[in-house]
């Protein structure tokens, strides 16, 4: 939209969201969030940045977008809890709300988090 929408701006934003920074880089969007980091004002704009890895690329995304930054990480000492179930399902596109449905209806009562991909 920056580019092919006329008179689309990001003047008004006052907060920049990049999660999965590393996965955005790795699939070639440096450009694209340079480009996003320019157009929203930086003048009291908050900017979070979320990666599972620091690479040399995020790291320059860091540089370039955050007002000084704070920087939250978790190391060994806080490892996965004995009581934490983690598991990955693989489920063809047709069926993930069903699949989706189900798992919230086993689980009602308990807490969780989940993550799908869109693509």
């Amino acid at each position: 939209h920056l580019e092919n929408t006329k008179g689309f701006h990001l003047r008004g934003c006052k907060c920049l969201v990049m999660d999965e920074a590393d996965r955005m880089l790795s699939m070639d969007f440096e450009a694209e969030l340079d480009a996003i980091c320019q157009a929203i004002p930086s003048e009291g704009r908050s900017s979070m940045l979320f990666s599972a890895t620091m690479t040399s690329k995020v790291a320059k995304l860091q540089r370039a977008s955050l007002h000084k930054p704070v920087k939250v990480e978790v190391n060994d000492k806080f490892a996965t809890p004995r009581n934490l179930t983690q598991e990955y399902l693989f489920i063809p596109a047709k069926h993930k709300e069903c699949y989706l449905a189900a798992l919230l209806d086993m689980n009602r009562g308990r807490s969780g988090l989940g993550f799908c991909g869109t693509w």
